[in-house]
């Protein structure tokens, strides 16, 4: 019997950029929702049998405005180099280069009830990653891992890249908004309260967070999380708020890979 290990993926859907991110405009069809996010895999092929991912509702509410597909790549990489960018997130993919020689794998979530995302989840989506026995089985996706040996961080792990793509447009609104200004300089608080919706629907601790207009994130990630307050591992001291802007989550998405060894 083999041994399993479950990695957790945890993309960066903004990366400096809100303009096309921004909780009302929304990341278009067939673009790049994130772009190459490396995790360690222990160190040899391995089978990927398993992928879920949760995403948030649009301004913590499940709709139809919600729901879209989304394709995975998979990849590692070659000689020591790193597989060549698709493009800029939020944008339509335009990089190919060597492409071909990193991709391992190309998976598929499906945003339909019963065969692969759950619709009565409320605050979020629950999607498993259709199969090659087709998207009804939802049995694991069965593709073998095989990727360049020692290029993990730590010795004894390999590393894997994975980018998404969004089959259709939808945006990754919060609805959250700051309770008051936050002057940065003055304040240098490692709390902001919030208001209009309920935090813990579009938040958890290790969430990055932005400002809706700015492109620099609020320093440090969340340590918690309550309805009303954000909690961050650092003081803000550059990043100042206006009352009513909208606070945005860099994490909506949240993978776990489950492998067998």
């Amino acid at each position: 019997m083999g041994k399993y290990f479950n990695v957790d993926v945890i993309p960066d859907c903004i990366a400096g950029d809100v303009s096309d991110n921004n909780g009302s405009t929304d990341v278009g069809a067939s673009d790049i929702i994130f772009g190459w996010t490396a995790v360690d895999v222990p160190r040899g092929a391995c089978l990927l049998k398993s992928v879920v991912a949760y995403v948030n509702a649009e301004d913590g509410a499940y709709g139809s405005g919600s729901v879209t597909d989304y394709e995975l790549l998979l990849a590692k990489s070659v000689s020591g180099v790193v597989p060549p960018s698709l493009g800029d997130i939020n944008g339509a993919q335009t990089g190919c280069g060597e492409l071909r020689h990193h991709v391992v794998a190309g998976l598929r979530l499906e945003g339909q009830a019963n065969k692969g995302t759950l619709s009565k989840t409320t605050f979020g989506l629950v999607y498993t990653a259709a199969t090659s026995g087709g998207a009804d089985t939802n049995i694991g996706p069965d593709v073998v891992i095989d990727l360049e040996p020692e290029s993990g961080t730590n010795v004894g792990y390999d590393k894997l890249y994975v980018a998404g793509l969004q089959v259709s447009a939808r945006n990754y609104g919060t609805g959250v908004l700051a309770d008051g200004a936050v002057d940065a300089s003055s304040a240098q608080s490692t709390t902001i309260t919030v208001k209009t919706v309920d935090a813990t629907k579009l938040f958890s601790p290790g969430d990055q967070v932005y400002v809706m207009d700015l492109d620099t994130p609020i320093p440090g990630t969340l340590t918690a999380v309550t309805a009303t307050t954000l909690t961050f591992s650092e003081a803000n001291t550059t990043v100042d708020i206006a009352d009513g802007d909208e606070l945005l989550n860099a994490n909506p998405i949240r993978l776990k890979f489950g492998f067998e060894k």
